[in-house]
C-alpha cells in the first residue's frame, strides 16, 4: 500500500479549465486551488479554448498550460461528437509528451478519454482518473470497462457512479464528490427567503424549458415567489422567448452571468434549487446549495447523477420529469423545508475541499 503524503508534485490533465465555464472546470479549479494552498506543486494541462486566455499562466502559485489553441473546440461539425477531433487528438498527444519524472501524481479528468489511452505507462502507473458520469451504449460500455484498468487509482463523484463502474470494470473506486470551500457560504432562515432558483449553464441538456413549465404549474396553484435563472449559455435567447410565450416574463428573472458574491446571496436567500438536467454527474451547485441550507428538487432522468446525490443526502426530492410532478415536488419541499435544509447543512461538512483533498492524496494504490 502506498499513500501520497508530504509535498507532492501533481499534474492535472483536464480538457477544459477556467476561464472556460462549466461543471468540470469548476471541479478541477477547486481541486487545484486547494492543493496549491496546501503547499503542493500543481500544474494544469488544458486546452486553450477561450479567446484572451494565456498559453502559459501562473496564478496564485498554480501553473496553467494551455494547448492547443482551439476556440471552436466545443463546436464540432457533427454535433454528436461534442468535441472537434483534431484539437482533441493534439491535446492527447501533448499530454503524452509530458515528462513522467517531473511529477509524483497525475490526475486525469475522465474527458476526453483519448488522453488516458495515449498516455505512456510511466504516467498511467502513478495516475488517477476522475470519473464524472456514466455513458450508455456499447462503445462507452467497453471504454468504461477497460479504462479503469489503465491506471492505479480511480475516483467517482457519486456513490451510484462508483458502484456502477466497479461492477463493470472489476476495479475498486473511491467516492470523491464535488467539493466546496465551506466557509464561503451562509444560510438565511426560511422566513428570510423568497423564490426559486436555477443556477448553472443555460444549455440544451440542462432542460430549462421544464423549469419554466414547472414554475408555470406552481403559479397556477397560487405560488407568489419569483423564479431566478442565473447563468449563461447558448440557450439564453430561446429561454427568454419561452418565458414570454408562457406569459411569465414579468415573474422570471433571467440574470445571465453573475458574480461569486451574487451567487452566494442567491443560494442563501432562495427557497428551493431546481435542477432538471437530463445529464449530470455531481453538480457543484448541489454542494453549494447544501452548504447554504437550500433544498433541491431534481428530475429523474437515467443520466442525471443529481438524483442519486439528492437521495443519498436527503436534501430534497426526485420527481418524474413532468411539469406537474416537479411543481408538486417543490410544493412538498416548501411545506417540509426545515428538515431538508438541516440535512443539507449537516452533510455539507463532508464536502469541504480540505477534507476531500486529504482523501484523494492518501488513498492506497491498487497493485
Amino acid at each position: 500500500m502506498t499513500d501520497l503524503v508530504g509535498t507532492v508534485r501533481i499534474a492535472i490533465f483536464t480538457e477544459l479549465f477556467p476561464p472556460s465555464i462549466g461543471g468540470q472546470e469548476v471541479r478541477f479549479a477547486g481541486m487545484a486551488d486547494v492543493l496549491t494552498r496546501r503547499g503542493h506543486s500543481v500544474e494544469v494541462f488544458c486546452n486553450r479554448n477561450v479567446p484572451g486566455s494565456e498559453a502559459n499562466e501562473v496564478r496564485g502559485g498554480l501553473t496553467i498550460h494551455r494547448y492547443p489553441t482551439a476556440y471552436d473546440y466545443q463546436q464540432p461539425a457533427l454535433k454528436w461528437l461534442r468535441r472537434r477531433p483534431y484539437p482533441l487528438l493534439r491535446y492527447a498527444l501533448w499530454c503524452r509528451s509530458i515528462n513522467s519524472d517531473a511529477f509524483d501524481f497525475f490526475i486525469f479528468n475522465q474527458w476526453p478519454l483519448a488522453h488516458v489511452l495515449l498516455a505512456p505507462r510511466a504516467i498511467r502507473c502513478k495516475a488517477a482518473i476522475d470519473w464524472c458520469e456514466f455513458r450508455e451504449g456499447a462503445l462507452f460500455a467497453l471504454l468504461q470497462k477497460y479504462f479503469p484498468r489503465l491506471v492505479f487509482k480511480n475516483v467517482a463523484n457519486t456513490i451510484a457512479l462508483k458502484e456502477r463502474m466497479e461492477s463493470l470494470s472489476g476495479r475498486p473506486f473511491e467516492y470523491l464528490p464535488s467539493g466546496i470551500n465551506l466557509n464561503q457560504y451562509r444560510c438565511a432562515s426560511a422566513a428570510q427567503r423568497e423564490g426559486l432558483l436555477y443556477l448553472g449553464r443555460v444549455t440544451e441538456h440542462k432542460n430549462l424549458p421544464l423549469v419554466l413549465t414547472s414554475y408555470e404549474h406552481l403559479v397556477k396553484k397560487g405560488y407568489t415567489g419569483r423564479l431566478r435563472i442565473a447563468g449563461n449559455g447558448p440557450c439564453v435567447d430561446g429561454l427568454r422567448k419561452a418565458a414570454k410565450s408562457l406569459k411569465l416574463s414579468d415573474r422570471v428573472d433571467i440574470l445571465g452571468q453573475i458574480s461569486e458574491e451574487e451567487k452566494i446571496a442567491l443560494l442563501s436567500n432562495s427557497q428551493v434549487l431546481i435542477l432538471t438536467s437530463r445529464r449530470e454527474g455531481f453538480p457543484r451547485v448541489i454542494a453549494e446549495a447544501m452548504a447554504s441550507g437550500l433544498p433541491v428538487v431534481t428530475a429523474d432522468y437515467p443520466e442525471n447523477g443529481a438524483t442519486e446525490v439528492v437521495r443519498q443526502y436527503g436534501i430534497g426530492l426526485v420527481t418524474t420529469p413532468s411539469a406537474d410532478e416537479v411543481g408538486d415536488g417543490i410544493l412538498h419541499v416548501l411545506q417540509t423545508w426545515d428538515s431538508y435544509s438541516q440535512a443539507g447543512l449537516s452533510a455539507s461538512k463532508s464536502l469541504d475541499w480540505d477534507v476531500l483533498v486529504d482523501k484523494l492524496l492518501q488513498m492506497p494504490a491498487v497493485n
